[in-house]
Formats: structure tokens, C-alpha cells, sequence
């Protein structure tokens, strides 16, 4: 019998937990944690755009961020496969070497920047004036600054080499420098071209000292630069708090890219990298890159990016990125609530 009565005694403790007093709300589950791996700023913007709570509606409700940086793109690779990531800022190529080196589940879900669309700025690569060099193919015999073999920068350059029936090796010479690094690098003449990124490319072109041989433009049309892939299970398994993630992520990149928040836009992203503000004036203008009102990302452009890093010889294979590798269900339902509240 006290067996039966400690038995009916646990039941009911269950049953109390289960079942909620009437009019009492049952506790609400913790935020989903979304780990978004970065590289590059002002670029990517990734770690501002948390940083006016009055514009995120579900920001500690049904998510938080921890934005997390890396060196570039590839790493994010690893970082996913480890599972210590679960979006991360890809080119087209990382993307490509994540499905086939890495056998990742991962999907295209949103647009971060997009380059030489209409007359938004395209990533320049420059000479010294005073080089001699003034079309590609005196770049014979010279030496090219990289940021990192496979890059969306490295790929556009070796396009642009094959254009004109150059190649690596055999006529010029790679070298991988660091972003920051290649203007000095140019100027002290340890390299002959170099990719130079903005405000950067501005200031150099304003000295009388250098030129842009060409642009990514030039050499593979507009493109899409960088976007954020993510976890297909992560979307599967939290896809109610992505889509309010999402609504506020694309909310957060319009405050930032409205012409009526520029200087405080710019203020915020300087006080972070703890730059002048005079220096980044530049954001959110036609010299800065492209970025969709909403988010939408440029799947053509991207597939068209993976097809010439394949031509080029950076990636094993080709993938089909839609449908098999994208998923815009989130940045469409962000524009559909972004609206319909409007």
C-alpha cells in the first residue's frame, strides 16, 4: 500500500509540473543562441548590427547573437564542421570547398555584400603610377599581393589573368599578404599589384600615387561577394526564432544602410573598429559595395562565381547551388513582416 500511495504521490508531483495553474503563463524556453562567424569590417557588419535594441523586436526573447571573428572565410569551415559556428560569412568558393571538401549541410541564406552592381563600388587592385604597368599584360614577370589563395579577391584576379592568357607561376608570381599589408607592400615595391580594399583605395588614388589596373568588376562582372550560409539542421531545428532573427537582422541592416541614419551608422561602426568617423564616410554610399534592401542574395551571381573558380582550377567540382545549397524562406519572410508593418 505505501508503494501505491508513493506512487500516486509521484504522479501528482508530475502532474504538477506539467500541468499549469489557470491563469498562469508556462515558462518560456531560453533564447536559441546563433553563433555567426565574421572576418571583415566595415564589410560584414555582423558585429554592429545588435547594437540598437530599440530597432530588434525579438532580441533576447527568442534569440541572441554571439558574433564570433575569424581570419577569413575558410576557417568558418572548420569552425562549422566542429560544430562551434552556425552561420558563417562565405565567398562562392568557401561555400563550394565547404560542400565537397568538407561534406557540409549548409545552405545560402542571406546577402552581406554584393560587388560592381550598377555603380556601387567594385574591389580595386592597384599599381604604382609610376610603375610602367598600364594594361594587364605588363604584369608578365611581376609580382601579385594576394590576401589569401582561393579568396573571392585571389579569384577574381586569376580571372582576369586567364583573360588574357596569363597564369600563375608561369607568368607572374602569387603572394599572400595580409589586407592591411599590401599598400606598403605596393609602395615599397615588394609587390607590383595588390588588392586595395576602401577607404583605403580612395586615399591611395587621391596621393597622384597609384592607380587601379582593374577591378573585380572588370575581370567577373557583378558578384556576389559575400553572403551568410548556415547549418541546415540548425534552420530545421529553430526555424521559429531564425525567422524573427531574421526579420530583425534585415531590420538592423536597413537602419544601418538609411540615408537618415548615416552619421550615426558610421559612428557606431567607427567607435568599433576605433577609427575616425571621417574616415568611413564612405559607407553606405554608391563607393561602398551593394547590399539588397533585403537582404536577398545574388544566387546567379554566386553560381557564376563557383563556375569560374572551378575553370580556374580552385575547386574540385562544380555544385548546383539552387535548389540544392539555398534557402531564402528566411529573408522572405522577413521583407513579407517587414511590410506588412510599414
Amino acid at each position: 500500500m505505501a508503494t501505491r500511495r508513493g506512487a500516486l504521490a509521484l504522479a501528482a508531483a508530475l502532474a504538477a509540473l506539467i500541468i499549469a495553474p489557470a491563469g498562469l503563463t508556462p515558462a518560456r524556453a531560453d533564447p536559441v543562441k546563433i553563433r555567426i562567424g565574421w572576418s571583415t569590417m566595415p564589410g560584414h557588419l555582423i558585429p554592429v548590427l545588435y547594437s540598437k535594441p530599440e530597432i530588434l523586436k525579438y532580441y533576447g526573447k527568442s534569440y541572441t547573437v554571439e558574433p564570433i571573428r575569424f581570419r577569413g572565410s575558410s576557417p568558418q569551415i572548420t569552425a562549422m564542421a566542429a560544430g562551434e559556428i552556425d552561420m558563417a560569412a562565405f565567398g562562392p568558393l568557401v561555400l563550394a570547398l565547404a560542400v565537397t571538401n568538407a561534406r557540409l549541410d549548409v545552405k545560402v541564406v542571406a546577402d552581406i555584400i554584393q560587388d560592381g552592381v550598377g555603380d556601387y563600388h567594385s574591389e580595386t587592385f592597384m599599381v604604382r603610377a609610376d610603375s610602367g604597368i598600364g594594361k594587364v599584360t605588363d604584369m608578365k614577370g611581376k609580382r601579385v599581393g594576394t590576401n589569401a589563395i582561393g579568396s573571392a579577391s585571389d579569384t577574381a584576379m586569376r580571372a582576369m589573368f586567364r583573360k588574357n592568357n596569363m597564369q600563375d607561376k608561369r607568368d607572374y608570381t602569387m603572394v599572400e599578404v595580409a589586407f592591411p599589408n599590401i599598400p606598403a607592400m605596393i609602395d615599397e615595391k615588394k609587390i607590383d599589384l595588390g588588392t586595395v580594399l576602401q577607404p583605403m583605395s580612395d586615399q591611395l588614388l587621391a596621393t597622384g600615387k597609384y592607380k587601379v589596373l582593374f577591378t573585380s568588376k572588370d575581370a567577373m562582372g557583378p558578384s556576389q561577394l559575400v553572403f551568410l550560409a548556415a547549418n541546415g539542421k540548425f534552420l530545421n531545428d529553430n526555424r521559429a526564432a531564425l525567422m524573427d532573427f531574421f526579420e530583425d537582422h534585415v531590420r538592423a541592416v536597413r537602419w544601418f544602410t538609411d540615408p537618415k541614419n548615416h552619421d550615426e551608422a558610421v559612428k557606431i561602426i567607427a567607435n568599433f573598429m576605433q577609427q575616425p568617423p571621417e574616415t568611413l564616410g564612405y559607407l553606405f554610399t554608391k563607393e561602398d559595395y551593394f547590399r539588397d534592401p533585403f537582404m536577398v542574395p545574388n544566387v546567379k551571381a554566386l553560381q557564376e562565381s563557383i563556375d569560374i573558380a572551378v575553370d580556374l582550377g580552385l575547386a574540385p567540382r562544380a555544385i548546383k547551388v539552387d535548389p540544392d545549397y539555398v534557402d531564402l524562406s528566411f529573408v522572405k519572410e522577413a521583407q513579407k513582416r517587414i511590410e506588412a508593418g510599414q
